[in-house]
């Protein structure tokens, strides 16, 4: 057992501002080759250096999410890449020794075009898979302190890739990887036996029917589970694109407003009902030119979060990255200082 790591409710405590690192080491499906570089890059982003986390931690930030996916990185057998497990590490060393926290999970492994598939029938093909993937990855971080957080599976869907689906099997499948997972750490041991794990809904959802169906597994290690879902709301302000929502530049009317406020209450309920603290892992605004806008909703959004005690991670790459990744510096100095003051 570890030495009294800090309970997940503390660590969320100290959590302030949340950045992810996307379209890096989560990047697929384009190269399959065996130059690991390219896989970093695949998706238009620059490689990770120390100075792009220097640059967050100079911003504001003192949490990172990484993101990973493994499905280009394990054998037949399901042995992981042991390069591409040490490239991972080193991403994780830069961003602990400045200080800050750092959440890693298997990332494109679930969602759309994943082989990991929330249902019994998925679990049943593909568990032991996802079990012996996060042994490895556990046993390879092992020995790293408490700031370090793993993150089972990102927003997992069933067969038919229905992200609304709460039916019963859907949200089933989605409790048997959660339990896979932290089974799966817990039994790596040293540190692990700790450390604070996080699990999401079904589709990562934090609307109502998500929540109120999402059980937690079980753990043998109290009070070190940490319930993360994400929220681009709405949809039609945050993205280029949003089926059935009339897309605008601007922010801020009632309904705006009455929509934080209800998601604020859904969250607060959840982390009532299951005795544990939360993150939103992804949040976030495509730049169209409305800078101003951007600042006044991602700032209203994570206030009042925080005000309920969640942490938010800005989902960081493409349109809606606020660091320039090639220079290292801030690009939305306005937006940076309404998420991080």
């Amino acid at each position: 057992m570890s030495a009294n790591f800090p309970t997940a409710a503390s660590t969320v405590a100290a959590i302030g501002a949340g950045i992810n690192i996307g379209n890096s080491f989560d990047a697929n499906g384009v190269y399959t080759g065996a130059d690991l570089s390219r896989f970093e890059t695949q998706w238009g982003e620059p490689p990770v250096t120390k100075d792009l986390i220097r640059s967050f931690k100079a911003a504001g930030f003192n949490a990172v999410r990484l993101p990973v996916t493994y499905k280009h990185h394990f054998d037949d057998d399901g042995v992981i890449d042991p390069a591409w497990l040490d490239r991972v590490g080193e991403v994780i060393d830069d961003i602990l020794s400045e200080g800050l926290f750092c959440i890693t999970n298997i990332h494109h492994d679930g969602g759309e075009g994943s082989w990991v598939v929330s249902s019994k029938a998925g679990f049943e093909s593909k568990g032991e898979l996802f079990g012996y993937l996060w042994s490895q990855i556990a046993d390879r971080f092992r020995s790293f302190d408490s700031r370090l957080l793993f993150e089972g599976i990102n927003e997992p869907i069933n067969e038919k890739r229905e992200w609304l689906a709460n039916d019963p099997d859907s949200v089933l499948g989605t409790y048997l990887f959660n339990q896979r997972f932290v089974d799966a750490v817990r039994a790596s041991g040293g540190s692990n036996a700790e450390r604070n794990l996080i699990v999401m809904p079904y589709a990562g959802s934090g609307t109502q029917g998500r929540l109120d169906t999402f059980e937690l597994p079980k753990d043998t290690t109290k009070d070190h589970l940490i319930l993360e879902v994400h929220n681009y709301d709405p949809q039609g302000f945050c993205w280029y694109k949003a089926i059935g929502q009339q897309l605008r530049d601007t922010w801020g009317d009632d309904a705006d407003l009455s929509q934080i406020e209800y998601f604020s209450s859904l969250m607060k309920s959840a982390m009532d009902r299951l005795g544990v603290p939360a993150i939103v892992g992804e949040y976030g605004s495509q730049d169209k030119k409305n800078t101003p806008e951007r600042a006044k909703q991602a700032g209203a959004f994570v206030n009042a979060m925080r005000k309920i005690g969640v942490k938010c991670f800005w989902w960081e790459c493409g349109a809606f990255s606020l660091i320039d990744r090639r220079e290292n510096r801030v690009r939305f100095p306005e937006i940076v200082k309404a998420i991080t003051c």
